[in-house]
């Protein structure tokens, strides 16, 4: 976006300003900034009859692009802004505010709301009934009960990305737990929107990537991630060998620690907790169990011992997590291309040896100077024992 392009407000957009639910509850959040965009929304609206300058919003808010730009992604990211584009001409759409009920019942806009003013803030604007209060309103088949001659349109409400409440309750039913309620609820709502997830789908994941029995938003990040990858590395299968195929199948077949019990019990030892919590450490530089369990056989293979070396299998560790590897289809191929280099360097080093023996001392050397070579050898020879008689002289 630059300050000379155009831009339209959209035609039929008109809304109605809600300064209450704005300054309540969106604006510890979006700040000021993007309540100042809204409102000059909300205030120059024109139905869309003009075409407008973006240098138009900057002078009249004292803002730079940059601020103009957060402030349009903040909008967007609250649902109170909708940003279109069409041959260069952007197009902006104002949204309602939601009502506090439904805000409140937003999982993700509700801890964003607590992060800023705290718990008791929140509770606060609850919506307070009084003790003992039932609710004898009617419902709609109570009044409308004939639908054919009803001519009313209901609005259904929208429902939250996913049900925190049932997610919760499996939670509770298979002792999970949350590190930071409020961080990783606003983290599940973003994994919910950004990969249209319901709620099971979701929990499912996030059992399936906790550590410890407890939830971890970036492993379940890094475990989608990692869904982008596979159709690409299933074309890479025929690449790998018979040997390597295998330990891909037994690494993505088992839970680190499993992993690991299996290869110590062949060597007739058994896991330390000092390995546990060095595969609890991996675990929480978010690497999946399957890419763990790469690392770990190469470790013991290399060092050749029934105990995991912490120090050469957290070089390993850095050195993935730099290369942002995420599948063991990926940590195979990094350990390979590891050992060819090494082979590679060795091979070197074996003819940078050689090279400082004389080639005549091989048996198999071939003396292939010719005349004139000799020729020069001799009089380069005579001239330097000349020169020697001279200076001893």
């Amino acid at each position: 976006m630059k300050p000379i392009d155009d831009f339209y407000y959209i035609t039929g957009n008109k809304i109605p300003y809600d300064s209450l639910n704005l300054i309540q509850l969106y604006f510890p959040i979006i700040g000021q900034d993007a309540l100042s965009l809204y409102d000059y929304f909300i205030h120059f609206f024109d139905g869309g009859q003009k075409r407008h300058k973006l240098s138009e919003i900057l002078n009249h808010l004292q803002f730079g692009m940059k601020r103009l730009e957060d402030a349009v992604s903040v909008l967007g990211a609250m649902e109170l802004l909708e940003l279109y584009q069409s041959k260069g001409i952007y197009y902006f759409r104002l949204k309602q505010p939601l009502s506090k009920d439904l805000f409140l019942a937003h999982p993700a806009y509700r801890r964003l709301l607590s992060a800023k003013i705290g718990d008791v803030a929140v509770q606060e604007l609850n919506v307070q009934l009084p003790k003992d209060a039932h609710n004898i309103s009617k419902k709609f088949s109570d009044v409308f009960d004939n639908l054919e001659s009803a001519s009313v349109s209901v609005q259904p409400k929208p429902a939250p990305h996913f049900d925190l409440e049932n997610f919760q309750r499996l939670m509770q039913r298979d002792g999970l737990r949350f590190k930071d309620e409020k961080a990783d609820v606003i983290a599940l709502y973003n994994l919910a929107e950004k990969y249209e997830l319901n709620w099971f789908a979701l929990y499912g994941l996030a059992k399936e990537t906790a550590i410890k029995k407890v939830i971890s938003p970036q492993r379940m990040l890094v475990k989608k991630q990692q869904t982008a990858k596979v159709q690409q590395q299933k074309q890479q299968t025929e690449t790998f060998s018979k040997e390597e195929q295998i330990v891909l199948r037994e690494a993505k077949a088992a839970e680190a620690e499993l992993f690991l019990s299996k290869i110590k019990k062949a060597r007739r030892a058994r896991i330390t907790q000092d390995e546990k919590k060095l595969l609890e450490e991996l675990a929480q530089m978010n690497f999946l169990d399957e890419v763990i369990n790469v690392m770990v056989l190469y470790t013991l293979n290399k060092t050749k011992s029934a105990n995991l070396n912490k120090s050469y299998l957290m070089k390993i560790a850095n050195d993935f997590s730099y290369q942002k590897i995420s599948t063991a289809e990926e940590a195979v191929l990094k350990m390979r291309s590891f050992a060819e280099r090494q082979a590679a360097a060795k091979t070197k080093q074996v003819r940078s040896a050689k090279s400082n023996v004389p080639e005549w001392s091989n048996p198999d050397y071939k003396n292939e100077t010719t005349a004139e070579e000799l020729q020069e050898l001799a009089e380069f020879k005579k001239r330097t024992l000349a020169q020697l008689r001279k200076d001893g002289e």
